[in-house]
């Protein structure tokens, strides 16, 4: 149960963590302003057109990194705060806004493409195919549904009668469902790309009905502050996080080692007969072995850090530890990699089984795997970070050497 629990959980946590600060500031920023509108109305009176700037900055960037999904969504911001030159009519706002969420939420439901030719011209064509929509067709689904919305209308007159001066009952529940299909797909994998969208797809909605150029301004803003945030943290992520394993990559550790000080220890862990395994099993089942490896050392105790260092290879950082203060905490990971069974599943039975095989359905196999660990600690005679992992590396060789599956100290 707690396994299957387990990955929930951690969704969970990944979800709070992108959605909960962005959610703080905005709250604050609007509260702010809720109580102080003469205030921020006289800062923001002269400058409407930093909204345009902020977009634009917001939108240079995400097509610097490739981010096409921000790009839209910040083409779509402005299309969403625009003074036409003609005043719109109520089924023409409508429709700019139902075209908007609806935009947004095919960004969330897709992927980057790029900014090639053939990719802009099909993004082009759905996004004009959705305002279409919204314009022709959503309108008369409005008239063809309303027989049935005089139980949701009631609901809603009950529990805010001032939704309905602003939009039919049609428009309103289609913007719920939108909402819960934007936070559905920001739960089941949240991203930074996702947790920008969505609050772009919520302000959105909130600039359209509040339409006061100075909240404009300030929702938009910190919307394309969200969106360079969120690209950048994205890069940095890519550039410090191995990919596989979601540890910190070797570029992370050579920054993380200029900020130790004069007192840590090397640690370098190396997966036994990895190679034999791949071959025997397959690199989809290497990959998981390296993931499961990697999860392990990253839980190491006594305050060690754990990179992926390059193929099967790992290193685990102890600041301000000597060799034998970090024997113990090596042996214990060890120890438990060693434990872990690996249930390998068995191959698909054939399309029309024997009843034999039907009796008796295949097991899945059980493996394991080791790792041999290699620890050098910093001295006056190996000061620098090259010597200390030489030092490490013929430690993990001795180890090797050993009979593997152990841990080797370097002779200092």
């Amino acid at each position: 149960m707690s396994a299957n629990l387990s990955p929930l959980l951690s969704r969970l946590t990944s979800f709070c963590w992108l959605f909960v600060p962005p959610l703080v500031v905005f709250s604050f920023l609007f509260g702010f302003y809720h109580f102080n509108p003469q205030l921020i109305d006289t800062w923001l009176v002269d400058i409407p057109w930093l909204s345009y700037l902020g977009l634009t900055m917001a939108g240079l960037i995400a097509w610097q990194f490739g981010r096409s999904r921000l790009v839209y969504a910040s083409l779509l911001l402005a299309l969403l705060i625009i003074q036409p030159p003609l005043v719109l009519t109520a089924e023409l706002l409508d429709a700019r806004l139902i075209g908007f969420v609806f935009s947004v939420l095919f960004l969330l439901y897709s992927k980057d493409k790029g900014f090639s030719l053939i990719n802009l011209l099909s993004s082009l064509g759905v996004f004009t195919g959705i305002f279409i929509f919204a314009w022709l067709l959503v309108p008369q689904l409005s008239l063809l549904v309303q027989p049935w919305l005089t139980s949701p209308e009631s609901l809603i007159f009950q529990l805010e009668p001032k939704l309905l001066s602003i939009s039919n009952t049609f428009n309103l529940m289609l913007l719920l469902c939108i909402f819960m299909l934007g936070l559905m797909r920001l739960l089941f994998v949240p991203d930074n790309n996702h947790n920008a969208l969505f609050f772009a797809l919520v302000l959105g909605v909130v600039i359209h009905f509040h339409s006061k150029p100075e909240f404009d301004l300030l929702a938009i803003m910190a919307l394309s502050a969200l969106f360079c945030f969120a690209v950048i943290k994205d890069s940095f992520t890519m550039a410090f996080k191995d990919e596989l394993t979601s540890i910190p990559s070797r570029r992370a550790l050579m920054q993380y080692v200029q900020t130790m000080g004069r007192k840590y220890t090397v640690v370098m862990s190396d997966i036994d007969h990895f190679k034999k395994f791949n071959d025997t099993y397959g690199h989809d089942v290497g990959d998981e072995v390296l993931k499961l490896v990697a999860s392990k050392l990253a839980k190491v105790s006594g305050g060690g850090k754990t990179f992926r260092f390059g193929g099967e290879e790992f290193i685990i950082l102890f600041p301000r530890k000597n060799a034998a203060e970090v024997i113990p905490f090596v042996e214990i990971v060890r120890q438990t990699i060693a434990d872990y069974d690996i249930a390998l599943r068995a191959k698909p039975r054939p399309p029309k089984p024997n009843k034999a095989a039907a009796k008796k359905p295949a097991k899945d196999k059980i493996v394991k795997v080791t790792t041999s660990f290699g620890i050098a600690q910093r001295s006056k005679q190996h000061s620098e970070f090259a010597d200390i992992m030489k030092q490490a590396d013929i430690a993990l060789y001795a180890a090797k050497k050993a009979g593997r599956n152990c841990v080797k100290v370097a002779k200092q």
